[in-house]
């Protein structure tokens, strides 16, 4: 099961276990009952905890797979009603392809910094 938090706190520069832990302690938790458990562990060694929530990944590669098939989809179609004679189509196929081109950058951009 994967973390869901983090628990962190600041150890008090009189306690002991600075010399160990340094000033700052990290700890994971997976469940609920081990978030307790952690957060009354560091309450009992004197330090105050900080629960941080760990985000959840993006599936980035999906959406920009869906997001190239639109803009294919939209370039056939658009290509489709010009050889056809529908301007208007083809006007709306443009846009649509352009949208989600554009939709398709930020997705690109998020995938690479997920890497």
């Amino acid at each position: 099961m994967p973390t869901t938090h983090l628990i962190r706190g600041h150890v008090p520069e009189d306690s002991p276990l600075r010399a160990l832990t340094g000033r700052i302690v990290t700890m994971p938790a997976r469940s609920l009952a081990e978030l307790a458990e952690r957060v009354r562990e560091l309450r009992q060694a004197g330090i105050r905890p900080i629960v941080l929530a760990v985000p959840r990944r993006v599936p980035w590669t999906p959406i920009a797979w869906a997001l190239t098939g639109g803009v294919l989809a939209a370039l056939i179609t658009a290509l489709v009603a010009i050889l056809t004679g529908h301007t208007g189509a083809a006007w709306t196929a443009a846009g649509a392809m352009v949208l989600l081109a554009v939709a398709l950058f930020p997705t690109l951009t998020h995938l690479e910094m997920d890497r």
